[in-house]
């Protein structure tokens, strides 16, 4: 008999993806789903796409190779097994136009974007574009992701990474980023390279949950979106950058 093997859902709502030039490995990063209008979009930072540090606008690779494309890892059901493809998606269109989305007022200064995969029915396992909780300073949180690239069990699928974070800012204060103050707050985690694009969420097993109100009530596998987490504020830090939920629909709503 086969063993029966128990998979939280957020570990295949994180996709794994490689950043190439044509077909030459760049680095890895993470990605995920959401769902607006019938259209799916790859949520991700704009450093995965652009290949460059989204502060100092220095390249990334030390070859100073920009990616072109993505290939993105994703689960759909096959009777009661996940069966993994993927895709390749381009950055660029025939005209070299970028074709991923940025944030319509603070543009290239959000490390968030989302690339329109049109209606890709294959994308069974979306995050929900609303998260409809606001986190507290000192609360745990879970980055979901491929630190390194690094895969739990290649062998049945490309199932992603918890790691543990305490929110270190009070959410409701913006960011300093290069002198203006941007939407997004600090976590304290031990996270690596390979996790930019990671989601950032809340998540209960089962128990009580804090409402916004203040209010108490009880709930069984709960998530809520809280972010996207993009990179540590330097190498010798644990402190690492989440971009609010929030920013997502915003980008969404700027596709054209």
């Amino acid at each position: 008999m086969k063993e029966q093997i128990t998979i939280n859902i957020n570990s295949i709502r994180s996709l794994l993806i490689t950043i190439l030039f044509n077909d030459i490995k760049l680095a890895t990063a993470t990605g995920f789903i959401v769902n607006y209008n019938g259209n799916v979009y790859l949520i991700t930072n704009r450093h995965v796409v652009t290949g460059r540090n989204n502060e100092t606008n220095e390249c990334l690779n030390l070859n100073l190779s920009i990616p072109n494309r993505l290939n993105v890892w994703f689960p759909h059901k096959e009777n009661d097994n996940y069966v993994w493809g993927n895709i390749n998606v381009d950055l660029y269109d025939s005209e070299e136009n970028k074709i991923w989305i940025e944030h319509p007022l603070y543009n290239e200064k959000v490390d968030v974007v989302a690339i329109n995969l049109g209606r890709y029915n294959q994308f069974e396992f979306c995050h929900e574009l609303i998260s409809g909780y606001n986190p507290i300073v000192t609360e745990n949180v879970y980055i979901i992701g491929y630190p390194f690239g690094f895969e739990v069990n290649p062998n049945i699928g490309k199932y992603a990474i918890w790691s543990t974070g305490i929110v270190a800012s009070d959410p409701d204060l913006n960011i300093n980023i290069n002198g203006e103050q941007l939407p997004a707050f600090l976590v304290d985690a031990k996270t690596r390279q390979g996790q930019s694009g990671s989601p950032v969420i809340y998540y209960r097993e089962a128990g009580m949950v804090r409402q916004n109100d203040g209010s108490y009530s009880w709930q069984s596998n709960t998530t809520y979106g809280i972010g996207i987490y993009s990179g540590r504020i330097n190498k010798d830090s644990d402190l690492g950058y989440v971009w609010k939920w929030s920013l997502i629909k915003e980008i969404i709503e700027n596709d054209k």
